[in-house]
């Protein structure tokens, strides 16, 4: 999926939302973006180049809520104890793994490591037993069916 057709389906999911309410202080997107020195930082102390998918989502968007998503923001505020650093860092030690979106279940959506690059597919890793299974092939196209629910 390309950006054109990823920014399509956010709008109309934008456009159904219009004029409903959540609870109070409970934004639906957060939109806390990352600047591309905050993602240089952030590669440099994952030892892993993130793809350029998520980096680019990252820079227009941002981390934190996204619909039905809780996308881990790459600089966490003072309201936000997890970022991609703090999950990463404590729960993924080996460098072969990087957690962007937590399951709720503690369980992670996230990127495998290969030689220092993360791979364009969505993974997700299962805290049980630290198995990686396949979940999208693109991070737009887990956004569309995870984050906006789109196909479902």
């Amino acid at each position: 999926m390309e950006f054109e057709e990823f920014e399509v389906h956010l709008a109309a999911t934008r456009a159904k939302r219009a004029g409903l309410s959540g609870p109070e202080g409970f934004e639906v997107f957060e939109c806390r973006a990352a600047s591309e020195g905050e993602l240089l930082r952030a590669e440099g102390a994952l030892h892993a180049q993130l793809p350029q998918e998520y980096r680019e989502f990252m820079k227009r968007h941002g981390g934190g809520m996204f619909l039905f998503l809780d996308l881990l923001p790459v600089v966490g505020s003072g309201d936000q104890d997890d970022d991609l650093l703090k999950a990463n860092l404590q729960e993924f030690f080996g460098g072969d793994f990087v957690a962007v979106a937590p399951v709720g279940t503690g369980d992670w959506w996230g990127f495998s490591v290969i030689d220092g690059c993360c791979t364009d597919q969505v993974n997700f890793w299962d805290h049980e037993d630290g198995q990686v299974q396949f979940e999208a092939d693109s991070f737009l196209n887990f956004l569309v069916r995870e984050g906006l629910r789109v196909g479902r």
